[in-house]
């Protein structure tokens, strides 16, 4: 542990004087710095993390790398999100490398855009979001806050394309921080898809961040998938600020990485608002999924929905730690988190956790969690039926991930979702191409 502390330390050093930004940046970038040190790196006693056995990350080297000005290859594209009725932006190891440019949207390489804000406006931007349940991996993505892209829909504006951001990482990536600010201004609406993919020789750490900023009265559904390949290290967190009556619904699949924590934290910060955090984790050979979510309630009348559903093969193992903090202004809060586990082998294993904290007394609140492998008694009235069995079994597998599609109401998004996952099937050797 102590050699990887040393191997941030230099990394940040290098990192900060080879960059000369504003000073609101720069003291910012100390700040969180001092912060991640004040806060230490977690271990088995720490209660977030007692599920995730960070010893092998800690024996790794990386090598923060200031990136070039890449053009991103189109044909690097899979074919899967090769669309012609998007807005695409295209990020190269985590940089803003070009996007495609769309009325009465901002886009901008993030340290160029935040720069140029002074110290209230930056502090709106960068620190929009609660400072509940503070964690290392964001604190090191905020002291190393540089690459990345801000994305501001105006006032009353309903995007009639939705905006695709892909990322991907090649062979001189070794550790990678970015992060990607989502500013939707009041009344406006839209589908954010965010898609991440990475060579497949090289052993990298990510260190990721998405921070959507949502005004009074929009609506975002937002999608995400990482296929990064699997001897990488993703730190990846989600925070979602939410003013009165806004809608929002994000859909997350974890399909790559070695070990991999996400961190999903949406705060419903004005009345009326309401929020569905869906995820599906999909794991095998050894692959980790740690999945912490942390739901906060600050204003009245706000309703939230967590369903994440994890599909294990092989030794690979998952973890949900989903929490939800109702503060005690936060009356009529009607709260829901579900947790389900399918393990497909002896080996899998999954921990669950979840966790109720609550200071108001007239809420709704409920938490349940299940783990099991495929039902016997289904699968056999599957094989009476005359369907036999390795095709039975992808039927339910694929039941088993259909109730997440109840809470999405984009097409594009639904399409998406379905396409990924089935392409998971096929690799994992659960599907055969037609």
């Amino acid at each position: 542990m102590e050699n990887f502390k040393k191997n941030i330390k230099d990394n940040f050093e290098d990192f900060y004087s080879q960059n000369t930004s504003s000073d609101v940046l720069n003291n910012f970038r100390k700040n969180s710095f001092a912060s991640l040190n004040s806060l230490g790196l977690p271990s088995l006693k720490d209660e977030d993390w007692r599920f995730t056995n960070l010893n092998d990350f800690y024996k790794s080297v990386f090598k923060y790398r200031i990136q070039d000005n890449k053009k991103f290859d189109s044909a690097l594209i899979p074919e899967s999100l090769n669309f012609s009725d998007v807005t695409f932006v295209y990020l190269y190891n985590g940089k803003l490398s070009h996007f495609d440019s769309i009325e009465n949207v901002k886009i901008e390489d993030l340290e160029s855009y935040i720069s140029g804000q002074d110290s209230n406006e930056f502090e709106e931007i960068i620190n929009g979001h609660s400072e509940k349940n503070k964690d290392f991996t964001f604190e090191m993505n905020s002291a190393f806050l540089k690459d990345g892209v801000y994305i501001e829909v105006e006032k009353n504006i309903k995007l009639k394309k939705p905006i695709v951001i892909i990322n991907y990482y090649d062979s001189e990536a070794s550790f990678v921080c970015h992060r990607n600010i989502i500013n939707f201004k009041d009344l406006s609406e839209g589908q954010i898809v965010e898609y991440t993919f990475s060579d497949d020789n090289v052993s990298f750490l990510s260190n990721k961040a998405t921070c959507f900023l949502l005004g009074n009265s929009t609506n975002v559904e937002h999608l995400s998938v990482d296929e990064s390949n699997k001897s990488s290290y993703i730190l990846s967190n989600l925070k979602i600020s939410q003013k009165k009556d806004s809608n929002f619904t994000t859909d997350t699949i974890l399909i790559g990485g070695k070990l991999y924590r996400n961190n999903v934290h949406p705060v419903l910060n004005g009345e009326g608002s309401n929020s569905n955090i869906l995820g599906l984790y999909l794991s095998k050979d050894s692959q980790h999924m740690d999945n912490y979510m942390f739901v906060e309630h600050i204003k009245p009348n706000c309703g939230s929905r967590q369903l994440y559903k994890g599909i294990l093969k092989d030794a690979s193992k998952g973890v949900f730690h989903g929490r939800i903090l109702v503060h005690n202004e936060a009356q009529k809060t009607d709260a829901k988190q579900t947790n389900r586990n399918l393990l497909l082998s002896e080996k899998a294993q999954v921990d669950t956790k979840p966790q109720l904290e609550i200071y108001a007394d007239d809420v709704k609140c409920t938490h349940g969690a299940t783990t099991g492998q495929i039902d016997n008694e289904a699968l056999y009235y599957l094989r009476a039926r005359g369907i036999n069995l390795e095709d039975a079994k992808l039927i339910m597998i694929r039941s088993f991930t259909e109730e997440l599609l109840e809470f999405i109401s984009s097409n594009f998004i639904l399409d998406l979702h379905k396409s990924f996952v089935e392409k998971w099937f096929l690799n994992s050797q659960l599907a055969k191409s037609e």
